[in-house]
């Protein structure tokens, strides 16, 4: 590649300095993670692989997360990021996230990574094959994790994850669904699938995605939420279309059944929103999927979807620092 000014060692900057610039600004500077790595390679006359250097800048930022903290032990513990809906193929950016590149603890997938647009019950033009989906949202996961580097990700399935079991229940015979998993989500995180290519008689293996980042802790729930500290992610099956009104039943849900908790927040609703409730915070995270491209709505008169997604903060004690606390709104 042509080795522009701007990403070019500068006269003053330490080759530290121009490895930390080049990762931090991946994005902007339109770079590939090999691309880098030629670059620092160049520089360092060495010959090292992609992985080493993305994993040097993973570590890199660990420590600088954890010197942080260390400053400031009664600020902020943990941030989380959480993205949902994201309804591959139908999904945005993974640069749409630049601002938490290497600065998030935790990501939390929150449900509905894939659409399974063509085994849903709605009428639809044309279909988008199962397999490309996942093919296309395996990748989707892989480049969100390299590009936003955190020490852990937990994943929650969603309503359009589940619909894969209830298609197999409905169209295989009850012995043939002990070989299936639950949800298209399991064989991207945790088992791994296979795509037969009938016409050209290939098979080709596509590894877990725990397998892919082995060095990053990757938890697949089996299930719609999950509790980090003292906030609960979940995706229910529940709608309502009055505002926030699913994320008040949920919170009633969870009290019913003995969670203790002070922030929840909700994804499945593609809204906006935060109020709260007594001493409970209550957020609904958007969606983070193009909703040009989604017509499930079109014509019924309920508010129009709202992409967008929320970086959370804890203190050591699980609690959230709400002013440090960012619900995005992209539409």
């Amino acid at each position: 590649m042509t080795d522009k000014p701007i990403i070019a060692q500068q006269a003053h900057e330490t080759f530290q300095d121009y490895f930390v610039r080049l990762f931090q600004n991946k994005a902007a500077y339109d770079l590939s993670c090999q691309e880098i790595a030629n670059l620092l390679n160049a520089k360092a006359g060495v010959s090292y692989g992609e992985s080493k250097w993305r994993k040097e800048y993973a570590a890199f930022c660990r420590g600088m997360n954890y010197a942080k903290r260390q400053l400031n032990p009664d600020q902020v513990h943990t941030r989380i990021l959480s993205i949902s809906d994201t309804h591959v193929p139908f999904q945005i950016p993974i640069e749409t996230f630049s601002p938490y590149v290497g600065l998030c603890d935790v990501l939390v997938l929150n449900g509905d990574i894939t659409d399974c647009q063509a085994i849903s019950k709605f009428p639809k033009a044309y279909r988008v094959s199962p397999m490309k989906e996942l093919i296309e949202g395996r990748q989707y996961v892989i480049d969100l994790i390299k590009y936003l580097s955190p020490a852990k990700v937990i994943v929650n399935y969603g309503n359009h994850d589940i619909r894969f079991q209830q298609y197999l229940a409905k169209n295989l015979d009850s012995d043939l669904l002990e070989l299936m998993p639950s949800t298209a989500l399991e064989l991207l995180i945790v088992d791994g699938f296979n795509h037969y290519d009938k016409e050209s008689g290939i098979k080709t293996h596509y590894e877990p995605i725990k397998n892919v980042f082995p060095h990053i802790e990757i938890e697949y729930t089996h299930s719609w939420f999950c509790q980090i500290g003292d906030a609960i992610f979940c995706h229910p099956l529940a709608y309502s279309s009055s505002i926030l009104k699913t994320a008040d039943r949920a919170v009633h849900f969870f009290r019913n059944e003995g969670y203790s908790f002070s922030t929840m927040v909700m994804a499945h609703t593609h809204r906006v929103g935060s109020y709260k409730e007594g001493s409970t915070m209550l957020y609904e995270q958007g969606c983070c999927c193009d909703v040009a491209k989604l017509h499930y709505a079109d014509g019924r008169l309920i508010p129009s979807q709202k992409e967008g997604y929320i970086f959370l903060c804890q203190d050591k004690d699980g609690k959230e620092i709400t002013e440090m606390t960012k619900l995005h709104c992209l539409n």
